[in-house]
């Protein structure tokens, strides 16, 4: 790279070496193991921070050109001190020292970054009563007033049912349906659909309306990837409604045959 590129590509990296970390912690269940987090963190800015230095290093010394072993663009000195910008900087003494220093930092624009990653997480307080509005939402929108169960989501307690759902279920469950909420309500995923910049729960201005947000679900309900995931929480949605006793009678259902909780069911005063 170059001296004034290395520190962005450092933030860059950390930040999304701590996002997918935290990712993989989470789907191979082991979302409380902080100690193998901070190894995984360190053995990847080890491996990075090595790879720049040999390579920053040899290209600011004019072993070799820039972008070697690509066609020759600038000679590697060149490149380290003016990035490819009209600067005319040239190697002396006072950037030999100036370099030692840039080098000597590379390691803390790495740790920058993953701090940047591992903080821009939501607070869980407040993740908790984000992730509860998307699931609130959700479930209004799968069974909305006027569907064709005449009772909806909010006359059965549907969503209550659903949030305490997400209380009970192991952690590791919790954390992977809460990601999957935040995907499914972010901007970015609701504008390759809708091309609307809005959250899905921001969706249908009339707030007495589900037809955007209903919309919004079909299109994830009609993409074949997307599918998979969706399937997760429409056992949710499932769940929420259609146990209750204010349903049943529509659906020519008598009573529940209530099992034994499972074994993983966390009981949640």
């Amino acid at each position: 790279m170059s001296f004034l590129l290395d520190p962005l590509a450092f933030l860059v990296v950390g930040y999304l070496a701590a996002k997918v970390n935290y990712l993989a912690l989470i789907f191979e269940q082991h979302i409380n193991s902080r100690g193998r987090s901070r190894r995984n963190l360190l053995i990847v800015g080890a491996v990075v921070i090595s790879i720049f230095w040999l390579y920053s290093s040899l290209l600011y010394l004019g072993i070799i050109p820039f972008p070697w072993p690509l066609t020759r663009w600038y000679g590697g000195t060149v490149w380290m001190l003016n990035s490819g910008l009209p600067l005319g900087l040239t190697r002396s003494s006072t950037t030999d020292a100036a370099a030692i220093l840039v080098f000597a930092s590379y390691p803390f624009w790495y740790y920058l970054g993953t701090k940047f990653g591992l903080t821009s997480k939501v607070q869980r307080e407040r993740k908790i009563r984000e992730r509860n509005k998307i699931l609130t939402e959700l479930v209004r929108t799968a069974f909305p007033r006027g569907g064709p169960i005449p009772p909806s989501a909010d006359d059965v307690g549907a969503p209550r049912k659903a949030v305490q759902l997400l209380e009970k279920i192991p952690p590791a469950y919790e954390e992977g349906l809460t990601i999957l909420l935040f995907v499914f309500n972010s901007r970015l995923t609701v504008l390759t659909f809708t091309r609307r910049w809005r959250r899905f729960v921001d969706l249908d201005r009339d707030r007495t309306s589900t037809r955007e947000k209903r919309k919004y679900l079909e299109s994830w309900e009609s993409n074949p990837f997307l599918l998979g995931a969706l399937k997760f929480l429409e056992l949710v949605l499932a769940y929420s409604y259609y146990t209750n006793d204010g349903v049943w009678k529509y659906i020519d259902y008598n009573g529940p045959s209530v099992p034994d909780d499972p074994p993983w069911l966390r009981q949640v005063s």
